[in-house]
């Protein structure tokens, strides 16, 4: 009999076993200093288009949990235990074996923090440094009610000619949009037709007032964690300076997989040595829209000088209400 016969039904054998038994899922759960977490509530689901087949069980002594299953459209896993702060991990390949580590944050003394969510502020100028107050959530004057610059932001756009595929009919399609300007009642300005229609490139620098104060990126970033950054900022590694380009059509460049501490308002004594800072974490990347001018953050500022604790507790948000196009609820820790 053929070797290639007996290659091609060992394959259909295997990929029949693959098919009954599914794939395996083997997680294990440490905390954020890599200590093994047990008895953690582990749930892995296998997402069928269909009813949802779900393995539950807890964590062994040294942090792992698994299961076996099929699901055709995607796998996830959930874990939580008294303590500490949830994990989800969504999304998961159905189409392979996961062998996976989750760091599971504990709780340890959560503070009442300026906490702000998806902040959007505009640029108020252009090609000019701008102090921003994150005690405030706002410009600081003559821009905004701010009065101390915490950071500093910088930005300048460039209208570089119309989105592809709109040159040949634009003059129609401007007239077409002040049409149902007026069936709307809606004021049409150029300005807002070439943001809406443009293609723009855009630059935002940031920097700060002292040059010992800095943004240090955090790369231990937990995107599926309630809790996603470390409890504390660092001592070091801060920077002076970060700078952002944008050069695509309402895109921002931003990731999805890393997020900034901040130091501010550094004092110092007599020699130039620091004796006073406070501390601030942005959750996430900056997102900045070319075309629209504005930067979307969010972030938490401790108003306490030296205390790096950046872990919030939400219920004790020290913003009462929303303000300045961002929200002050659903806020994570």
């Amino acid at each position: 009999m053929p070797r290639t016969f007996h290659l091609r039904t060992l394959s259909i054998v295997m990929l029949l076993c693959v098919q009954l038994m599914g794939y395996e899922v083997k997680v294990r759960v440490v905390d954020e200093t890599g200590a093994q977490v047990a008895g953690a509530m582990t749930k892995i689901i296998f997402i069928d288009h269909g009813p949802e087949t779900v393995h539950v069980g807890v964590s062994g002594l040294d942090g792992s949990f698994s299961a076996r299953g099929r699901g055709t459209s995607s796998v996830m896993l959930k874990a939580s235990k008294d303590g500490y702060y949830p994990v989800r991990v969504e999304n998961l390949s159905k189409d392979k074996d996961h062998d996976m580590e989750v760091v599971m944050s504990r709780i340890l003394n959560p503070l009442p923090l300026y906490a702000m969510r998806g902040l959007h502020p505009a640029f108020p100028v252009q090609d000019k440094w701008v102090g921003f107050d994150l005690e405030e959530a706002d410009w600081v004057v003559p821009y905004g009610k701010g009065k101390v610059p915490d950071i500093l932001f910088r930005f300048k756009n460039e209208f570089k000619g119309w989105e592809k595929g709109l040159e040949r009919d634009i003059d129609a399609l401007i007239a077409e949009t002040k049409r149902l300007a007026v069936l709307r009642k809606e004021e049409w300005t150029m300005e807002s037709f070439r943001m809406r229609n443009g293609e723009w490139d855009g630059v935002m620098e940031i920097s700060f007032p002292d040059d010992a104060a800095g943004i240090v990126e955090e790369k231990r970033f937990f995107q599926y964690s309630l809790m996603k950054m470390p409890h504390l900022a660092p001592t070091e590694g801060y920077e002076p300076t970060r700078r952002y380009e944008v050069r695509a059509y309402h895109r921002a460049a931003a990731r999805d997989d890393v997020g900034f501490f901040l130091r501010t308002r550094v004092r110092r004594d007599e020699k130039g040595r620091i004796v006073s800072a406070n501390y601030a974490k942005i959750i996430g990347d900056f997102r900045v829209s070319a075309a629209g001018g504005n930067v979307k953050f969010s972030y938490h500022f401790n108003p306490v000088p030296n205390d790096r604790n950046l872990e919030c507790a939400p219920e004790r948000n020290l913003f009462a209400a929303p303000m300045h196009g961002g929200f002050v609820f659903n806020i994570e820790p």
